[in-house]
């Protein structure tokens, strides 16, 4: 059942709106089980249920991390997309948790002898897949299931033996008021050390970031020398950052 109902979700996410019969037709299930599924999903606040049909929660704090990286999929690639100037032959790079920045690895093809440190298992296996010409190193850590990402004191102390050209960091949300935040505590604490060992800092966020909060803050808007979205955001952000370094870019 654990295998059946995390495809089903996935296919959720994917597809962001389905219908009870749509997903007995596509994974041969009986109503009944499906029914079972989508409870189970509801109880779990993975998805929501409307007339008719599910839908995904994108508010759900750790959802499946495979869904995660299909929803969004075209706002990530147009973001990264905005990466792909910044990034040099032999530049030393950091690639932290989250998967807006999963698209990366295609926009370095063209980029030569790059260092590619990460915390990131899922981006350090899309690096090895590819034919990037890569040294890729995986920081050593306690894995968080749900961020497939390895953190803790043996992580942070790794960090220490590098600085890095650039650095490419996620968020779960992002305010004026409480800055760029994320939903677990350890991610933010490897957040906070890269920010401070790397020259260059970009944030990556989609639109739908913007005006959330999480209990964990990592940094000011201003603490980043780019901030890239898929859109312009409000206008209060823009006039924010008039008044910091960063600079704000959007596809």
């Amino acid at each position: 059942m654990a295998k059946k109902i995390t495809e089903v979700e996935e296919y959720i996410f994917k597809n962001k709106e389905v219908k009870v019969q749509e997903l007995m037709e596509v994974f041969k299930l009986s109503e009944s089980t499906v029914r079972r599924y989508i409870n189970q999903l509801l109880s779990d606040d993975k998805i929501q249920k409307e007339y008719g049909y599910v839908t995904a929660n994108i508010n759900d704090n750790l959802i499946n991390i495979k869904a995660r990286i299909d929803h969004l999929s075209d706002k990530k690639i147009l973001i990264s997309d905005l990466a792909e100037p910044y990034i040099k032959d032999r530049d030393t790079i950091f690639v932290d948790s989250g998967t807006t920045h999963m698209h990366l690895a295609e926009i370095m093809e063209s980029k030569k002898d790059l260092t590619i440190v990460t915390n990131n298992l899922l981006f350090a296996i899309k690096v090895i897949d590819t034919d990037l010409d890569v040294n890729l190193i995986m920081i050593p850590g306690s894995v968080n299931r749900k961020t497939i990402s390895a953190t803790g004191d043996a992580a942070m102390r790794f960090i220490d033996d590098f600085y890095f050209d650039k650095s490419f960091i996620t968020a779960s949300g992002v305010s004026l008021e409480n800055g760029l935040s994320n939903r677990t505590l350890p991610e933010c604490d490897i957040k906070r050390k890269i920010i401070s060992r790397s020259r260059l800092n970009f944030a990556m966020v989609d639109d739908t970031k913007f005006n959330q909060i999480y209990p964990f803050s990592f940094g000011d808007i201003g603490d980043f020398d780019y901030l890239f979205t898929n859109k312009k955001p409000d206008e209060k952000y823009i006039d924010y950052i008039k008044t910091v370094k960063t600079k704000i870019k959007w596809s």
